[in-house]
């Protein structure tokens, strides 16, 4: 810890001490119990948490250590000290001043509405005031008498490599993101926003169904479904919703991602991509296709916004890859008629992608394409999954079949059932320690009033602490959870599909992929017509339950 920076800031504070008036009040204990969650989790104090004149106070080293800061207390001075990463935060004992340093810049002064106090051995400092200053967001909730501190997850770093997209499960009308420990979710085409601490729910008004979402720097981006969308943005902290962009109410947008505050959105039939950027509200068209575009993937590297365009042009289909600057809107097309993958390095220095069998490398900063190989490209979207895609976890894929909701070892093929649901079941959202699903009564056909008894649930990655977070006014309980993988307790597995529910598609063998048909003498691919592309068929066996008949 750079004491001598700290010695400064707190010596820094005495002299201020004299430009603050003091701030007065004696504490109080409170008429119950003030319990404090950080990211969902109570944290336990050996003193506990105080209020005064209308302010929590909680132990220093307990809060700030939860936070991710180291902490030392200076003796000759009275002083209370935190460094994390590079921010610096001082006070002292009865002063209503905290300093605060960044890096090598200036230090900045706040007023305290409460000092800094010494209570049975221990010493308090102000809750909200050090969790802001470490750019956290701190709530009340009084009707539980409880501080709810979100330390920020994903969205506090803002790390500029990252690529922000929704990439969660969309086959259904219920978006579900997590950013950090913190779960956002919509539901049944309601216009409702929702998020989850891990404690209770907290909604607000959306104005449309949030059909995407995208945590961001301390706030929510969404857009709605169909025509005429716009793009919202919401802060939990104060439920504020504003427009971010929404192109003369003309666009239908098909997709959008963050990256280094810049919002990228595809619309009009995926011909046309547009730049907004998120610090000062401008915005303009990147690109542009007058042919047929099919399908736009987006990523982005070096600060600049690379595109992957399927379209028809010539008599024929072609993959092009297109760079842009979202700063200027000038774009420039890299190569053509080259493969469908495009990922970006995990570390921001170019991106990778396919061409019949090969595969490169794009540095975006010398413009220099290398070739790689296979096993190369591989490791490197293994890394590029690991930085941007949350979902993804080295070990497992998470998923669901009918009424279960399972899990799969990446390295084995392994299948074990999390969850054995009393109706249908859909994997929404995970991260390293939780899965959130869907289990609807009546299925889930488009629009919430045909989805009958519906509920929203979170449980551990292994299937454990299955527990009830939202439903539509009717529970769906009655679910089973193994806890720590494998069938269900009190059913016997069809040994047809294994308890899967489902069987590879014969036709295909696993492929999605059918024959392909001649277009204006194009060869054109086509999903395979017994399994709609799925790869997969209903198992004869049990009728797709899984449980021997």
């Amino acid at each position: 810890m750079k004491r001598h920076k700290f010695l400064s800031l707190v010596l820094s504070v005495l002299l201020l001490t004299a430009l603050f008036v003091p701030a007065g009040g004696t504490a109080q204990s409170a008429a119950n119990e003030i319990s404090v969650y950080v990211d969902g989790e109570k944290l336990t104090f050996d003193q506990p948490p105080i209020a005064q004149n209308g302010r929590v106070l909680v132990p220093f080293r307990a809060i700030f250590e939860k936070l991710g800061a180291t902490v030392e207390w200076i003796p000759e001075y009275q002083g209370v000290a935190a460094q994390r990463g590079d921010t610096l935060i001082a006070m002292q004992l009865g002063k209503n001043v905290l300093a605060k340093q960044v890096g090598d810049g200036q230090a900045q002064y706040f007023e305290l509405d409460v000092a800094p106090i010494a209570l049975n051995g221990r010493t308090l400092v102000p809750v909200r005031a050090v969790s802001e200053s470490l750019d956290c967001n701190v709530q009340w909730d009084g009707a539980n008498n409880r501080v709810v501190i979100t330390s920020g997850g994903q969205s506090a770093a803002a790390d500029q490599n990252r690529v922000y997209k929704d990439i969660t499960y969309k086959e259904v009308r219920s978006r579900a993101v997590f950013d950090g420990d913190i779960l956002y979710f919509s539901f049944g085409g309601q216009t409702t926003l929702y998020r989850y601490d891990g404690v209770s729910v907290t909604s607000f008004n959306a104005a449309v169904y949030p059909a995407e979402i995208i945590p961001y720097d301390g706030k929510v981006y969404y857009h709605g479904s169909g025509s005429n969308q716009a793009v919202y943005r919401i802060d939990p902290a104060t439920g504020a919703r504003s427009i971010v962009f929404n192109q003369d109410g003309k666009l239908e947008i098909a997709q959008m991602m963050i990256y280094r505050d810049y919002l990228v959105v595809t619309g009009e039939n995926e011909n046309s991509v547009y730049a907004v950027d998120l610090n000062t509200g401008s915005s303009r068209q990147l690109y542009h296709n007058d042919g047929l575009s099919n399908y736009i993937n987006m990523t982005a590297a070096g600060g600049k916004i690379y595109l992957s365009d399927y379209f028809y042009s010539n008599a024929a289909w072609s993959h092009s890859i297109i760079e842009a600057d979202p700063a200027t809107g000038a774009s420039r097309t890299l190569y053509d008629n080259v493969g469908s993958d495009l990922f970006c390095a995990a570390d921001g220095s170019g991106i990778y992608f396919d061409d019949d069998g090969a595969y490169y490398f794009h540095n975006a900063s010398t413009g220099v394409r290398q070739s790689v190989s296979e096993s190369s490209y591989n490791a490197a979207e293994n890394g590029f999954r690991q930085a941007n895609v949350y979902t993804w976890t080295a070990d497992w894929q998470y998923g669901h079949s009918q009424t279960k909701v399972v899990r799969v070892n990446r390295s084995t093929d392994l299948q074990e059932v999390l969850y054995q649901g009393s109706y249908q079941c859909r994997c929404l959202a995970n991260n390293d320690s939780k899965v959130v699903f869907l289990e609807s009564q009546s299925g889930f056909t488009a629009g919430s009033s045909s989805w009958g008894a519906t509920s929203i649930y979170i449980m551990d990655s292994n299937g454990s602490n299955v527990k009830e977070i939202f439903n539509n006014g009717t529970s769906t309980s009655g679910g089973s959870s193994s806890g720590s993988g494998g069938s269900a307790v009190g059913s016997e597995p069809c040994a047809v599909c294994g308890g899967d529910g489902m069987v590879t598609c014969p036709y295909c063998r696993g492929t999605g992929q059918g024959q392909s048909i001649s277009v204006m003498g194009i060869e054109t691919p086509q999903k395979c017509t017994y399994c709609g592309g799925t790869g997969q068929r209903l198992c004869s066996g049990c009728g797709g339950s899984g449980v021997k008949n």
